[in-house]
């Protein structure tokens, strides 16, 4: 009966309510609200100062035309991993571009925060109608630069995180760029040496049939001396079976010619083959360099010194020695070039706010007062309701 009592009792009271209620309450409530509702704005606005991340944005401007949609794909899952080798082995200092590089370790972190350019898109397409599939397809792939962002605590810290970053990128490529080129040629040279190896050994055996046959038709000459000139009615393969029929003097000239062109061969293979010792003794000291420096400019320093005390070693008349060195060195100075000076770049003059602190402070606003209205309401509710005698 007291429970009725008290359910009829709230309803009456909620009945009587009207617009003069509502006029009447805001009046008395406004000052509550808007406290409550500049106190959360406040809050909101003060907390994302505080705790709030920077964003600072650069781009990687190519110049030299190092990286296409293929090498970027390339590097894109390689950096992170050249990014944990650094951090597992110790060489990055213990500061803030531990904390960097520890971001960049993370493939995620890639995909989301650098972003390639490239020369035109699907909506540029309708604009080349005209072009050539072959044009429009080369020019499709081919990066005109990287957005590169970072976030930091301060604008300070966003832009050293992102100048970090852009280092990275530039000596991390490069040094990518010239591990793999020892590395080629590490196979190519395991590659071409068996080869050449099997190459000259029949090229000799077949030096010296070539020499025995030679020798052989000049004893034939002398014993049947009438038989060295003539009219050939046709022209016939040395090698061919009919060709013995030939006069001796065109057998002779024919494997004389042949003991030349395999000499010439022979030479051209010994002298590749003087080339692939000289980059091996090269190799020798590249690939415990390419192993110590994980740098992209140190490492090509390494090698180039490496490339100055080989030629310093060969005599400076030994042009086919030379050759194999003035290559090797050619690929390393076009490596560090094309990543170096071939890689410009351009930053923000500042880093902004990754929060925007005007929406914040209207949400804050808005989302304070109406949690003040509803305290005040159920405030007002409890203080009208009876509550039961016992």
């Amino acid at each position: 009966m007291i429970e009725q009592q008290y359910v009829q009792g709230f309803d009456q009271e909620r009945d009587e309510i009207d617009l003069r209620d509502i006029a009447d309450f805001l009046r008395g409530e406004w000052r509550k609200l808007l406290a409550g509702a500049m106190a959360t704005m406040l809050f909101v606005v003060g907390g994302a100062a505080a705790f709030g991340d920077y964003k600072a944005s650069g781009a990687i401007i190519q110049v030299a035309g190092a990286i296409d949609f293929v090498k970027w794909k390339y590097f894109q899952r390689t950096l992170p991993n050249l990014a944990a080798d650094l951090l597992q082995s110790g060489r990055v200092p213990a500061d803030d571009r531990e904390a960097q590089c520890r971001r960049l370790s993370r493939p995620e972190w890639w995909d989301k925060n650098v972003q390639p350019q490239y020369a035109f898109s699907k909506n540029d397409s309708k604009l080349l109608a005209g072009a050539s599939k072959e044009f429009q397809d080369a020019e499709a792939t081919r990066i005109q630069y990287l957005a590169v962002e970072s976030a930091g605590a301060s604008r300070e810290e966003a832009r050293k995180n992102l100048a970090t970053t852009i280092d990275f990128i530039r000596s991390g490529a490069a040094y990518l760029e010239l591990k793999r080129l020892v590395l080629e040629a590490d196979a190519a040279a395991t590659r071409a040496e068996a080869d050449l190896r099997q190459k000259i050994l029949a090229a000799e055996v077949e030096m010296d049939f070539l020499r025995r046959k030679t020798a052989n038709l000049e004893a034939l000459r002398k014993r049947f001396p009438g038989n060295v000139a003539g009219t050939a009615g046709q022209i016939l393969d040395p090698k061919d079976t009919a060709a013995k029929y030939l006069p001796l003097e065109t057998q002779i000239v024919a494997a004389n010619a042949d003991l030349y062109a395999l000499d010439e061969s022979l030479g051209r293979m010994r002298n590749a083959q003087a080339q692939h010792a000289v980059t091996r003794r090269f190799l020798e000291r590249a690939l415990p360099a390419a192993d110590k420096f994980m740098d992209g400019p140190e490492l090509g320093d390494e090698l180039l010194a490496i490339v100055a005390g080989l030629r310093r070693e060969v005599l400076a008349d030994d042009l086919i020695r030379q050759h194999a060195l003035t290559q090797l060195e050619s690929g390393i100075r076009s490596i560090l070039a094309a990543f170096g000076k071939g890689l410009q770049v351009s930053l923000e003059p500042e880093g902004r706010r990754v929060a925007k602190l005007s929406l914040l402070a209207a949400l804050g606003f808005i989302g304070g007062g109406m949690a003040m209205l509803v305290v005040a309401l159920a405030r007002r509710a409890l203080s009208r309701c009876p509550l039961p005698s016992p």
